[in-house]
């Protein structure tokens, strides 16, 4: 059987250090060494912050094709969405008709979700077109009532269903996800695979590039990663405002960068300079050195998010033996895992009472388990559920369909 030939559509690519665009440079690479050849057709590096930023850097086996350097985000959610559905649609379209012969298979990474609308009609019909669906943009791009937001949801989910539909085999980060999308588009069952987010890092890895920031004489709770609207990042400051008063042992930080993290670093801190700490992405190099010495990690979700997304970032963080902090519906997804992992605490909602006794009881959790017996007792469950091995085999399958 000759070697795969993938296209593999997405914006966010290496070397973006976090969310999709990590998931995806490890898939890519993941592909390669089980012998495809990829190209992906990608933007310059954009995610967190939204400012694209010219590269050359290559993946050995990988052909990138990146597009939209010269693109400008507008500071309105809408707007940027707006912005980035279309370039990129334009973008990818035109690559896919002169790529479209050299491959068999098709992976496109939702969202964005028009530019599918247009390559699906260019790619021929019998080449496989998978698709994976890390977040359910209905869900995450509106919200409010009236006449306009309705109407906003139904375009979004018309056209979100469209291009799922395209796809021959769809794969999703949850199963609440899966549940959502057969609903909401009448999808058939057989055509949606779960396959959880994977772990990237190595717990055997140490680091002392990140010490001089966490004091040796207080716990850390930490927020690392972007600061979206389902992040509720207004939500998650006035949180650590009010533990940091609480708690005078305990430091919080977050580590972030875009325009909503610009946004909480121009609020006054006051008599919370010295607790409350923003800082910058740490590099991949220091990843494992972040989730090591963080006592508590705090992965926040807003209600109407929780059954759109799985952050990827969550295996992570169970591999490494940090205490989660979820906050989520107790229905969700990620309520779900952290309890089977038995990882940590999930507050399930904003109200701060609730959320100041979820993070003594996360901290009290650190204080009496070492992260070597929270790794021992998630290791089992991250090996059966959490697999990039398993992720390859389904888009690799789909290809073998073919």
């Amino acid at each position: 059987m000759s070697s795969p030939r993938i296209l593999f559509f997405s914006p966010f690519f290496y070397p973006e250090p976090i969310s999709t665009g990590r998931y995806n440079s490890f898939l890519v690479q993941a592909l390669v060494r089980r012998g495809a050849g990829v190209e992906v057709i990608a933007s310059h590096p954009l995610y967190p912050s939204w400012r694209p930023v010219r590269s050359r850097s290559r993946l050995e086996g990988v052909s990138i094709h990146r597009g939209g350097a010269w693109v400008r985000y507008p500071r309105s959610l809408l707007l940027r969405r707006l912005v980035f559905e279309f370039w990129y649609a334009a973008y990818a379209t035109v690559k896919a008709w002169s790529l479209r012969k050299r491959a068999t298979l098709a992976v496109a990474i939702f969202p964005p979700g028009l530019f599918f609308l247009c390559v699906s009609r260019l790619l021929p019909s019998s080449m496989r077109k998978v698709g994976i669906v890390h977040d359910l943009q209905r869900t995450l791009v509106t919200q409010g009532e009236g006449f306009l937001q309705s109407l906003l949801a139904a375009t979004v989910c018309r056209l979100e269903g469209k291009a799922f539909r395209a796809c021959d085999q769809l794969i999703v980060l949850s199963e609440a996800m899966a549940r959502h999308m057969t609903a909401q588009h009448a999808l058939e069952n057989q055509r949606v695979v779960v396959s959880y987010p994977f772990v990237t890092v190595d717990p055997a890895k140490t680091g002392v590039n990140l010490a001089p920031l966490f004091s040796q004489l207080a716990q850390h709770v930490v927020y690392s990663g972007a600061l979206g609207r389902k992040q509720n990042p207004s939500g998650l400051f006035e949180f650590f405002c009010t533990a940091a008063r609480e708690l005078p042992a305990v430091e919080f930080h977050i580590f972030s960068e875009g325009p909503g993290f610009e946004e909480l670093r121009r609020r006054p801190l006051g008599e919370l300079a010295n607790k409350i700490h923003l800082h910058d992405l740490v590099s991949e190099a220091d990843l494992e050195e972040l989730y090591a010495r963080s006592t508590v990690q705090v992965i926040p979700q807003l209600e109407s998010s929780a059954d759109a997304c799985l952050p990827s970032k969550l295996p992570n963080i169970l591999a490494m033996g940090s205490v989660v902090l979820g906050i989520a519906p107790p229905a969700s997804e990620l309520a779900r895992i952290v309890g089977l992992a038995g990882a940590g605490v999930v507050a399930h909602s904003w109200d701060m009472a609730e959320l100041l006794a979820a993070l003594r009881q996360a901290l009290a959790q650190a204080r009496s388990q070492s992260p070597e017996q929270r790794r021992a007792l998630a290791s089992d469950f991250l090996a059966r559920q959490f697999s990039l091995e398993s992720l390859v085999e389904s888009v690799m399958g789909a290809e073998r369909l073919a």
